[in-house]
């Protein structure tokens, strides 16, 4: 599948100037940590690109941020790799890493201990204990739900992958707003912009509406760059690949049906917008929280559109990289030794 294939996200590409100065940084940190152990594979991992995604998502921040902010996007390629092997296709060894890494999110004052029992689980109890500094009680508890719904998610997709359940759409989609790691990208772009939306904004019907549409734009872009690589591990579970199966179509039919889905998403966005600005006026905001508000809905802008631009470059979706999967879907399998 081409990766430069239209997709209606009319939102600015901007890019963080620093970005080259914290690729070289990441690449350092993640070799001392252990987690790049071959120049094979510093090569692999190099070819992603990852420094530009996360310099799409936070194309305002300091260095000290952007290089925090590409840490954590480090450790979702990383965590999200783990299951494109056996382990995703075992709920029982699935379910017991996820419920250690969703008891690690929520553990606090007064909660039983959870020490991380693997490397990759170390690595991010550490980012998870920074980003909470400073940050308010209802930013920590928005937080913790969606860092523990998306490990979850791993252990529902090991169910469908071993029962063979053939999910519908809708059940995907529903799946995925929660898995593709959306929310958590939009709570750590809060932090690392040292902002917050009110929580009265958070939690009202609008955004989030604004929150699940930015999820399913994200992951319906996903799905259409990874293709193939999902093919090459087996996994049906793709938005290109049930769209024709659901309507008895070509890949190229529902390659245009999914351009429409995110069309209908990016133009719904932009109503929702007009409908946040008059909640705006309603709960009579401060001058500084209408400006925090603006700026968690350029966040959702940029998680969208920083996406695209990634997507259409990154070596992760390209043949070299479907190579890769096919010689080994993990990067590392260190990371997953307990």
């Amino acid at each position: 599948m081409p990766q430069d294939i239209a997709l209606d996200i009319p939102f600015p590409t901007r890019i963080n100037p620093l970005v080259k100065t914290v690729a070289a940084r990441n690449e350092r940190w993640l070799i001392t940590e252990g987690l790049l152990s071959s120049q094979q594979n510093i090569e692999r991992y190099r070819s992603w690109n990852i420094a530009k995604l996360a310099a799409g998502f936070l194309p305002d921040v300091c260095e000290r941020e952007l290089t925090y902010g590409l840490a954590v996007q480090s450790f979702f390629f990383f965590f999200d790799d783990l299951f494109d092997g056996a382990l995703g296709h075992n709920p029982a060894a699935t379910y017991e890493i996820c419920h250690e890494m969703a008891a690690l999110a929520r553990q606090g004052a007064g909660t039983p201990a959870t020490a991380p029992s693997f490397p990759l689980a170390r690595l991010w109890s550490s980012l998870w204990h920074r980003a909470q500094k400073g940050m308010s009680a209802a930013w920590r508890g928005r937080a913790v739900r969606h860092w523990e719904e998306y490990f979850l998610t791993y252990v529902s997709e090991a169910v469908n992958r071993k029962s063979g359940t053939a999910l519908s759409m809708d059940s995907y989609m529903k799946l995925r707003r929660d898995g593709i790691g959306s929310q958590v990208v939009l709570d750590i772009s809060e932090r690392c912009g040292h902002f917050e939306a009110p929580p009265e904004i958070h939690q009202s019907m609008c955004m989030l509406e604004v929150r699940d549409i930015t999820a399913e734009v994200v992951t319906l872009t996903n799905d259409l760059h990874s293709l193939e690589k999902d093919q090459a591990n087996g996994d049906p579970n793709n938005a290109v690949l049930l769209l024709a199966r659901e309507h008895s179509s070509s890949q190229e039919e529902a390659v245009v049906r999914l351009q429409r889905m995110v069309r209908r998403r990016t133009r719904r966005f932009q109503q929702l917008v007009i409908e946040i600005d008059r909640l705006c006026d309603a709960f009579g905001l401060t001058a500084e929280e209408r400006e925090n508000t603006h700026r968690f809905l350029d966040v959702n802008r940029a998680c969208m559109r920083g996406n695209l631009d990634w997507s259409n470059n990154t070596a992760r979706y390209s043949d070299i990289g479907v190579r890769h999967v096919i010689r080994s879907p993990r990067i590392e399998d260190v990371i997953a030794q307990t």
